[in-house]
């Protein structure tokens, strides 16, 4: 089955929660969908939907050059395992000093900076909502030193340290659920849903500069 070009046009299914109360429609949720006054609206997408922007296997050649001129010391990218892409890692970057750096690689297909403006990441809350399990985004435990960010149509990409990416969704998670799409997606067996939130990259690298970007020690 192909995977959508963009989620966010061809989502069926959400849940809006407003005011502590959830009703589940059936709607074609568009572009102008979203948060407002606080308000958080959560859409629902299929598993295979979540592949659109975790799986870079497809693109393997772009990727590798990327980190190749991007990490200072790289000098070969493989791909990682089955059990290791299990476990969030999509290749490994061999590196001068020994230890290969694990890299989780995040691909869309269509880049709609370049169609109409919108520059967004896709962030984890939940990696099990049921269960109140964290996303990766904001899990200390993910054994991973880079996410990228690789936007197929423009090649255009994006690589964060994934230390700084954490501590500062840990920080703004639940602010910028409240402020931007918020989208949950299911398992093929339907037993369990992870959720994540799409925050303008901008705003995310302004707030890890913020954090790392020279405070003093008596900063907050």
């Amino acid at each position: 089955m192909a995977i959508p070009a963009n989620p966010k046009s061809s989502l069926i299914w959400w849940n809006l929660v407003v005011l502590g109360r959830t009703w589940k429609c059936f709607h074609v949720a568009n572009d102008q969908d979203g948060p407002r006054g606080g308000h958080r609206m959560v859409r629902e997408y299929s598993f295979r939907e979540k592949l659109w922007w975790s799986q870079g296997r497809s693109t393997g050649q772009h990727i590798a050059d990327i980190l190749l001129r991007a990490i200072p010391g790289a000098w070969r990218v493989r791909r990682a395992s089955d059990h290791d892409d299990l476990a969030g890692v999509d290749y490994w970057v061999d590196h001068v000093r020994g230890r290969p750096l694990a890299i989780d690689v995040k691909v869309r297909d269509r880049d709609y900076k370049a169609i109409r403006g919108e520059d967004d990441l896709a962030l984890e809350i939940w990696s099990v909502v049921e269960e109140g399990i964290v996303g990766w985004t904001r899990n200390p435990q993910k054994a991973c030193d880079y996410i990228l960010w690789f936007w197929c149509d423009t090649c255009r990409w994006c690589l964060v340290a994934f230390p700084q990416l954490c501590a500062v969704f840990q920080r703004h998670w639940r602010q910028w659920a409240t402020q931007y799409p918020v989208f949950r997606q299911r398992t093929p067996e339907g037993n369990y849903h992870s959720e994540c939130v799409f925050v303008p990259r901008r705003l995310v690298w302004r707030a890890i500069y913020d954090i790392f970007g020279g405070h003093g020690a008596s900063d907050g």
